[in-house]
């Protein structure tokens, strides 16, 4: 008989630990703003890990308070997916057929104690890397430890706990997970295009232009549904934010999207090509541009970014204020530097890769000079 994986628990004794998973590349944004939070309502968090167990798309954070008061604050984050209580992680063997089997067997000796009084529950589990099963297959096998164990019954949609068993290579990491829709899928009832960035992602860009003060005017050329302005208001009451599409479809779902939240008071929207911003915006200076501009990936094989990045740049130059800042996701970084560098407009003050659906942009936040 194969020996039981050691398993090593990620519950702290007198303490309250969360784990939040996000877009990879953003863990830091994470464990800043539940600090943030935390800061704001008198509790201290004497540990955080942003790669716990070197994975990576999750950020751990323990805190001084309830589990209920825990779990109230992380509800309110709005740089992550989803919330989950951690309860143990454990190495895999490298067959297949092994590993599933550790998977069972460590589900069922150590149990979920959300379980012990639960009616249903549900498995899911996230697998990231080469393995010969599916994450459906770890679902089956954890779920079936837990059926095992407890006196329950699987319920897919109406589930008192959801217990996910994730894998990232050969680690399996298990928790109870208290968010059923993800924090991240907010602004969604209005007009939503296939490339809209999602609302976490949103937040994390305007939270890295590590502003000293809040902006006063923020532009976004290339708008779409209008999630950077919607986050924009959200954070930062006083703010007035406009934006700037080519696409008349866009700039009719980015104004309904603005009315439907109730924030046409400090939100507006124009039509207009991004390379002409400084003509469409002459009546506008900005203290904070953010924004998502084409990747170009269904025609990244004809299109030439360096000229694209170099016009943009330029316009941008036109309508921000000096030494304000701008925030860009670029998936194309050899242009973009080589955009920067003739333009000699903005200093580069940051860079970081993220992860947005399989793709690894990076986010720039250059300074005007």
């Amino acid at each position: 008989m194969p020996a039981r994986p050691a398993v090593t628990t990620l519950r702290s004794p007198n303490r309250t630990s969360l784990l939040f998973t996000v877009n990879m590349g953003l863990e830091d944004v994470v464990i800043d703003e539940f600090r943030e939070r935390a800061q704001a309502a008198g509790l201290a968090v004497p540990h955080t890990d942003d790669a716990p167990f070197g994975l990576q798309s999750y950020a751990l954070v323990e805190i001084d308070a309830t589990p209920p008061a825990a779990l109230k604050m992380a509800r309110q984050m709005r740089s992550v997916h989803h919330v989950l209580a951690p309860l143990y992680t454990f190495l895999l063997p490298d067959d297949s057929e092994a590993a599933l089997r550790a998977i069972h067997d460590t589900v069922k000796a150590h149990g979920v104690p959300a379980m012990e009084t639960a009616d249903t529950f549900r498995a899911s589990s996230v697998r990231q890397g080469t393995h010969d099963f599916t994450s459906v297959d770890v679902q089956k096998w954890a779920g079936g430890a837990l059926d095992a164990r407890y006196d329950a019954s699987v319920d897919l949609e109406d589930y008192d706990v959801e217990v996910r068993a994730d894998v990232h290579d050969d680690r399996c990491l298990v928790s109870v997970q208290h968010t059923r829709e993800a924090l991240s899928r907010r602004h969604l009832e209005g007009y939503q295009p296939r490339a809209a960035l999602k609302a976490n992602v949103a937040y994390a860009l305007l939270r890295l232009a590590h502003l000293e003060a809040p902006p006063t005017v923020l532009l976004d050329p290339f708008c779409g549904s209008g999630t950077l302005l919607l986050e924009a208001a959200d954070r930062w009451p006083g703010v007035r934010g406009y934006g700037n599409d080519w696409n008349e479809e866009a700039v009719a779902g980015a104004r309904n999207n603005i009315e439907r939240a109730d924030r046409s008071d400090r939100l507006s929207v124009r039509e207009g090509d991004a390379w002409h911003l400084a003509d469409t915006f002459d009546d506008v200076t900005a203290d904070l541009i953010v924004t998502n501009p084409p990747f170009g990936v269904r025609m990244a094989s004809s299109m030439d970014f360096f000229p694209f990045y170099r016009r943009v740049l330029g316009q941008m130059a036109q309508v921000l204020r000096p030494a304000g800042k701008a925030v860009m996701l670029v998936l194309r970084e050899g242009p973009f530097n080589a955009a920067v560098s003739e333009t000699e407009a903005f200093a580069i003050r940051h860079v970081r890769v993220i992860e947005i659906g399989g793709l690894y942009p990076r986010v720039f936040v250059l300074q005007r000079h």
